[in-house]
């Protein structure tokens, strides 16, 4: 294996007023993880690997000349992710971890940094195409540093367009994400923590599983991958820490089989999985009782205010 290489690749710049952040390496997962990022047409992969695919040339209008689309490299938008939170935090990231569809054309990615709670950190959430399938996505949630699992909300997402001025327009978009989202992101640390206090047994993990499925919220191949995930911890074979009969544990199989989801799918995947166990949870872990509302995931567009004036 060669050694990590910290430093970002060249790339336009989003933000130049920004530190520079250190890359990180990907996260230390054990050899016989069940769940990796990346769905059947999708494979996982490093910061460097998504950094060396060809950037799609930009198309202008006709009339205009304007920008009609303005693919952003790959290495702008995680570097600005990356030195957005950094300066935030006054930290460099722990983690980070990506996926690629086959053809390299959609991306989706977390950096994960320490957040000062054991055992959880506070990871920036990208999706991005460069086939004009998926706008500058942007997520704030948080992740377990033994499995890397995304737990993400809708309420944390947004969203910047392939357009004219898009690179000092996701400059402050990600510089206001991550200034707004940190501190209830890490309530939902601790809130998300005290699921381990409501129990479950196998028999409801199935129906807890069985929810999320007739609600549409997880498919075929993620259904089965939660149960390999459930039973691999419950018997020793993986992660001990979500071997326990509880509600966190289940939201940890779940979430790992988002690792599973197409990167087009990913914030869905992870927000609806999110909407669902909180009203669980709210009910006490009872899924009979729960009233959980219907999920139709709207990712806020950014609002550039700095633009318009």
């Amino acid at each position: 294996m060669q050694p990590h290489n910290n430093t970002p690749i060249a790339a336009p710049r989003l933000n130049t007023e920004l530190n520079r952040a250190r890359v990180a390496p990907l996260p230390q997962l054990k050899s016989q993880q069940i769940c990796t990022i990346g769905a059947p047409d999708a494979y996982r992969t490093d910061y460097r690997t998504v950094c060396e695919v060809p950037v799609p040339e930009t198309t202008y209008h006709p009339k205009s000349g304007n920008a009609q689309y303005q693919p952003v490299p790959y290495a702008s938008f995680i570097n600005g992710a990356r030195d957005a939170m950094a300066n935030m935090l006054n930290a460099d990231p722990v983690f980070e971890t990506y996926a690629l569809n086959k053809a390299g054309s959609q991306l989706f990615g977390m950096i994960g940094f320490g957040s000062g709670l054991t055992g959880q950190a506070i990871t920036v959430a990208l999706r991005s195409s460069y086939d004009k399938t998926i706008s500058n996505q942007v997520a704030i949630g948080s992740a377990p540093f033994i499995c890397a699992n995304g737990c993400f909300s809708g309420e944390h997402m947004i969203s910047a367009k392939h357009t004219t001025n898009v690179f000092p327009t996701l400059g402050r978009m990600l510089g206001e994400i991550c200034d707004t989202a940190v501190t209830p992101v890490l309530e939902r640390i601790r809130m998300v923590d005290e699921w381990k206090q409501i129990p479950v047994q196998n028999d409801l993990f199935g129906a807890y599983m069985g929810v999320l499925f007739s609600r549409g919220l997880v498919k075929p191949q993620e259904f089965t991958a939660a149960f390999r995930y459930w039973n691999a911890c419950h018997d020793g074979e993986l992660h001990a820490e979500h071997g326990t009969n509880d509600l966190f544990s289940a939201y940890q199989a779940v979430t790992a089989a988002g690792q599973r989801t197409a990167p087009r799918n990913a914030f869905r995947h992870f927000a609806g999985i999110d909407h669902a166990t909180k009203a669980i949870a709210e009910a006490g872990g009872s899924v009979t009782d729960a009233y959980i509302p219907a999920f139709d995931l709207q990712i806020r567009e950014y609002v550039d205010v700095g633009e318009a004036k």
